[in-house]
């Protein structure tokens, strides 16, 4: 370990890893976000059935699936990465992550083998959803670690912000697809090709990342850290920090995964827009989205990380079930109901990974961080697009928003029961170049 390193001293030298991090990160989100953007498409070749609503919600029972092994990907991947280094997690999750998208844009349908076709877009979004898992406590972990002191809501922020593009990078290639292609082209092939381009997209990302550089060993107070810990030390030592993580993130994945993933298909199923005209106004909304995450993470850097995180939790709890309601066939309404959802949604993600990095020492924070992060995001977030489906189907999504604005209000507890700080805490990793 250096102090001298260029990792540590200059702004220049934190670019090349920051860039190849966020690169992976991109494309990793776009290969695991076009299953639900395409999900409308292609869930009758998978899962045949007279009534449309019941093929898409086997798609999102799948969907909840990959999310259910969310939390192994967390547990494992995060313990080996506080144990390896964030580096081999990283490359580790690029392949986990576009092997299972080549798979899909390939499969064979319900037509052609029968119930092996279910069975491989199960498998594949396990794995999928594993390599999700892991990612997150990964790079979550790594940008923490290289950030500057004055600048870590910022680096932090960043995180979400490549999550997002590569889901803004999904809606307009559904956008582009849908123009281009007739409905029918859709659902026979057209479905087919943002898998193929996530995948071949995968193998350049895992080239760029082969260039980043590691972190140092864990440094504790100074000292040289303890062997990392496993999940029974977490739940032993870390229980407060461990509840502080799952109830932030009920209200904050259940919105994320709404109004930045789910609501297109909510747009054309429910409210009646166009295909083609909500692909448009949700990337918009997107791209709008994508610009607050960095903006309000340099703000946190000036006035700290609750406020804005109370402005989502409050404001969310209050704001969400009437604005649910004014959704509407006329594009610009319903364009100005999601930005505003994903405005408030901005205010807690732009601070989301940071508060929850701070809160374990860097000997097991990818661990820490992914194990409790993916469970409540599996039991919340890779549940809404279901049960969404399911109360919309029965004409009660106003039900859904309820329930939805109750978890975002939950979110105040676990801000309450976190620090206001601005600064990394002593029980950090100094990054160092090499790897």
């Amino acid at each position: 370990m250096s102090a001298t390193s260029p990792l540590v001293t200059g702004s220049r030298s934190r670019l090349r890893p920051l860039l190849a991090a966020a690169v992976g990160n991109i494309v990793e989100w776009f290969d695991f976000t076009i299953y639900a953007t395409f999900a409308v498409y292609f869930s009758p070749l998978f899962f045949p059935s007279a009534d449309p609503t019941a093929s898409l919600l086997s798609t999102f029972a799948v969907f909840a699936v990959g999310f259910f092994v969310r939390p192994l990907g967390g547990w494992l991947i995060g313990a080996y990465a506080d144990r390896q280094g964030r580096r081999k997690v990283l490359l580790l999750t690029i392949v986990l992550m576009t092997v299972p998208a080549f798979v899909i844009g390939i499969s064979p349908t319900y037509a052609s083998v029968g119930i092996v076709a279910p069975i491989v877009l199960v498998l594949a979004r396990m794995l999928q959803g594993f390599a999700a898992g892991g990612e997150a406590g990964g790079a979550m972990a790594y940008l923490s670690e290289i950030a500057p002191e004055h600048r870590k809501g910022l680096y932090s922020s960043l995180w979400y912000t490549t999550v997002v593009l590569g889901m803004v990078l999904a809606s307009l290639t559904g956008f582009v697809l849908t123009r281009l292609l007739a409905a029918e082209a859709m659902g026979e092939w057209g479905w087919r090709i943002p898998f193929l381009v996530g995948g071949a997209a995968g193998l350049l990302s895992l080239w760029v990342r082969r260039a980043m550089v590691e972190t140092s060993d864990a440094v504790v107070d100074g000292t040289a850290a303890a062997r990392p810990a496993g999940l029974g030390t977490l739940l032993s030592e870390f229980p407060r920090e461990t509840l502080r993580v799952i109830l932030l993130m009920a209200g904050a994945a259940t919105a994320f995964y709404t109004f930045v993933s789910y609501m297109p298909t909510h747009l054309i199923n429910s409210v009646g827009l166009a295909p083609a005209t909500t692909f448009g106004l949700h990337t918009v909304a997107l791209v709008i989205f994508m610009v607050l995450l960095p903006t309000f993470g340099m703000l946190s850097d000036r006035i700290g990380r609750r406020p804005l995180g109370f402005v989502f939790a409050i404001g969310g709890g209050v704001a969400i079930y009437p604005l649910s309601l004014a959704l509407s066939e006329r594009w610009y309404v319903s364009l100005a109901v999601d930005l505003a959802f994903l405005t408030l949604t901005a205010c807690i993600f732009s601070v989301l990974a940071v508060i929850m990095t701070d809160l374990f020492p860097s000997r097991m924070r990818a661990m820490g961080v992914g194990a409790p992060y993916n469970l409540a995001t599996a039991i919340f977030g890779g549940t809404a697009p279901f049960l969404l489906t399911w109360l919309a189907g029965q004409g009660r999504a106003d039900t859904y928003f309820i329930y939805l604005a109750c978890l975002v209000l939950l979110s105040a507890v676990g801000l309450g029961l976190t620090s206001n700080s601005r600064t990394r805490p002593n029980n950090v990793a100094t990054p160092v170049a090499g790897a």
